[in-house]
Parts: C-alpha cells; sequence; structure tokens
C-alpha cells in the first residue's frame, strides 16, 4: 500500500474508532445547559448520555455481522448518513423526549463507524502489521476522551449547546465524504453468503471459541478499570482534593497521553513482552493506588498512581485488540463487534460501583478487580501467543 494511502486509511480509521467516544463526551459540558434549555431535570438530561452509550453498544452488535455479509463501505455510507441526518434534528429539536430519542439513533448509527474501523483493519491487515497498526490508531483515538470535553466546554465559550450538535454535524458530512476515498476491504468471495437473519448465528461460534474469548476479555477488564478511573477521577480531584476543573482538565489530559504513549512504545516490543510489561506495570499501579488512598497521601501521589495505571493500560488495549482480531479475522466485523460490545457492557457494570460507599475505597477496588480479570485472563490466553 503506497504511504499516502497507507496514512489516509490511517487517520479515516482513527477518526472512525474515535467517532462513537467523540460523539458521546463533546457535549458533556452544555448538560446543565440542555437542562436549563429544555426546563427538565438533571436525570432526564442525564438519559440523554445513558441512551447515546447504549445505542453505541448495542448498535454494534447488530452492525459487525451486517457488514461481514455486505461487505463495509456500504453499511458505513449508510451508518453516516443516518448519524448526520439524526444529529441536524437534534439541533432542531423542541423536547427533551425527542432529544433522547434521537441520541439512541445517533448512538446506534456512530457505531457503524467504530465497529467498522475495526474491522477493516483485520481485512488488511495480520500478524505483526495488524498489533502495529491498532497501535498507531490507538494512540490517535485516545486522545478523543481527552479532548473532546475540553473541545466542548471552549464550544460554549462562542456557541450555544445547539451549535455543538451543528459541529457534530460537519463532522458527520466530512467523514461522510471522505468516504467516497476509502476503497471496501472485504472481497465479495470473503463475504458471509447465509441469510441475514443467520449471520448473527456467527456470535455463537466466537463465545464459544475460547482463544478469542480470552483475549476479549483482557480488552474488556483493562478498559473496564480506565472507565473506572473515568467514572470515579471527577469525584476524587475535584471534591476530594479540591482541584479546579482547569487543574482537572490539565490531569486528566496528561493521563489520556500517558495511554496514548505506553500504546505508541507497545507498538516497538513484542506482544508477549507488551503484556508482560502492561500486566506487570497494571499491578504495581493496583499497588499504589491502595497504598495511597489507605495511608491519606497528597494528591500528587494519586495523580501518579492513575498515571502508571493509564500508561501500563496502554499496552494492554492494541495488544488485546490485535490478538483477538487475528483469531476472529474470518468474521471480523462480527469480531470487531464482540470487542466493542463487551468492554462497553462491563464498564456500564463497573462504572457505578465506584460510587458506592467511601470512593476512596471503592475506586481502587474495582481497579484492582478489574486487574485480576485482566490477570487471569491472560494466564488463559497466553499460550495461544506466538
Amino acid at each position: 500500500m503506497k504511504q499516502n494511502s497507507r496514512l489516509f486509511l490511517l487517520l479515516f480509521l482513527a477518526a472512525l474508532s474515535a467517532f462513537g467516544p467523540f460523539v458521546t463526551d463533546l457535549y458533556l459540558p452544555a448538560l446543565p445547559a440542555i437542562a436549563n434549555g429544555f426546563n427538565t431535570s438533571t436525570s432526564m438530561t442525564q438519559l440523554t448520555l445513558t441512551t447515546s452509550m447504549a445505542g453505541l453498544a448495542i448498535g454494534q452488535l447488530l452492525i459487525g455481522p451486517v457488514s461481514d455479509k455486505f461487505g463495509r463501505k456500504i453499511p458505513l455510507t449508510i451508518s453516516l448518513i443516518i448519524y448526520t441526518i439524526s444529529t441536524i434534528f437534534i439541533f432542531f429539536t423542541q423536547s427533551i423526549e425527542m432529544f433522547i430519542f434521537l441520541r439512541i439513533i445517533q448512538g446506534l448509527s456512530s457505531a457503524g463507524s467504530v465497529v467498522i474501523s475495526r474491522a477493516v483493519v483485520g481485512d488488511l491487515y495480520s500478524g505483526v502489521e495488524l498489533k502495529n497498526f491498532f497501535s498507531l490508531m490507538m494512540v490517535i483515538n485516545s486522545l478523543a476522551p481527552i479532548l473532546s470535553p475540553l473541545g466542548g466546554s471552549i464550544l460554549l465559550k462562542y456557541m450555544n449547546w445547539r451549535g455543538i450538535f451543528a459541529v457534530l454535524s460537519i463532522i458527520g458530512i466530512v467523514l461522510f465524504i471522505a468516504n467516497f476515498n476509502f476503497k471496501e476491504s472485504l472481497p465479495k468471495h470473503r463475504r458471509l453468503t447465509m441469510p441475514l437473519l443467520q449471520t448473527y448465528g456467527v456470535y455463537k461460534q466466537l463465545i464459544v471459541y475460547k482463544e478469542f474469548m480470552f483475549f476479549v476479555g483482557i480488552l474488556s477488564f483493562a478498559l473496564g478499570s480506565m472507565f473506572a478511573y473515568i467514572a470515579a477521577s471527577t469525584f476524587i480531584l475535584q471534591d476530594f482534593y479540591a482541584l479546579s476543573q482547569i487543574q482537572f482538565a490539565i490531569c486528566f489530559g496528561v493521563n489520556g497521553l500517558a495511554l496514548s504513549v505506553g500504546a505508541a512504545i507497545s507498538n516497538r516490543v513484542h506482544e508477549k513482552l507488551a503484556f508482560f510489561i502492561g500486566i506487570s506495570g497494571l499491578f504495581i499501579a493496583c499497588i499504589c493506588l491502595n497504598l495511597v488512598f489507605i495511608l491519606g497521601l497528597g494528591v500528587k501521589f494519586v495523580i501518579a498512581s492513575f498515571f502508571l495505571q493509564l500508561f501500563f493500560t496502554g499496552f494492554i488495549l492494541p495488544t488485546a485488540s490485535s490478538s483477538a482480531m487475528n483469531l476472529g479475522r474470518k468474521f471480523a466485523g462480527s469480531a470487531s463487534a464482540m470487542l466493542g460490545f463487551c468492554p462497553f457492557f462491563l464498564g456500564g457494570i463497573l462504572s457505578p460501583l465506584v460510587g458506592l460507599g467511601n470512593i476512596l475505597i471503592s475506586t481502587p477496588v474495582v481497579i484492582s478487580s478489574c486487574f485480576v480479570g485482566v490477570l487471569l485472563c491472560y494466564l488463559k490466553a497466553k499460550k495461544y501467543l506466538k
């Protein structure tokens, strides 16, 4: 593949894979303004976030087998069209109920971008090259959850909350135009030939495919620890350690950068070594987190422990993703959907747990439990590593 084509593909797929989190997070700073604008409760406004995340998770399961049957480009094109139309409708909506409904559609449609980006990488690459491409994508799209809330805050200084959805509509249009330069990656002879409804039976084959599911487990628990950090960090750093919004944003950004750096370094080492470094480092980070909160150490130690957690998680995520996609490449779309749904499902369960009881106790417990899950899955999976 020519260098320019490879660069376009990398940037395009990274943008698609980061699309879901970006759609979810960009408008977060506008939630109070949305509640005031519709004269509704905080809980109703938070439903716009919950429904979008649910749509993003479920949509991946729906779209994965479809892309295995019809190829990647047609489902991607349709999902981008539906996403853009639903986002434009959100801009004009006059009721919170319609807003919530449209966020479901927006989440479902943006799932197509997330699933298909991973599936395309599985179509085109294998082995070390697949891992390298996943690492490069991770470096780029791990910035999305960092930049999107900050970007939303900046946009709110110059426009109201509807303006944010105008920007999201424009992003959808840009990706739709870029999609014309994307060449189909799944040739017809490699597509599923069974009737559409039967394609969903592929999930049964993947679920009983132990090797594949062990790596899905590693990815899910590693991301689960990151979701726990995201859910807890704002309360810990701002409420307990009295950091300002700007200070918290800087800390959040630095920790997000740690994730990117870890992923970039993992690109340079063998997958066995990447797993060893990532899992060993995550174990150290868990010990640090527990000691910091037990001993009541200062905020610098808390931030450093979170930094270690994200840095070593960066080694695990692209390595687990590429290992799973190597095993599931025969059904790359469905395998990609499983890689997207399982972490979201687990994250949805784990994130509220950090708020149970004393958050300074529950947070390191949840993150440490996720590490145990990563370790157990790895011990089962490592024999399948080359």
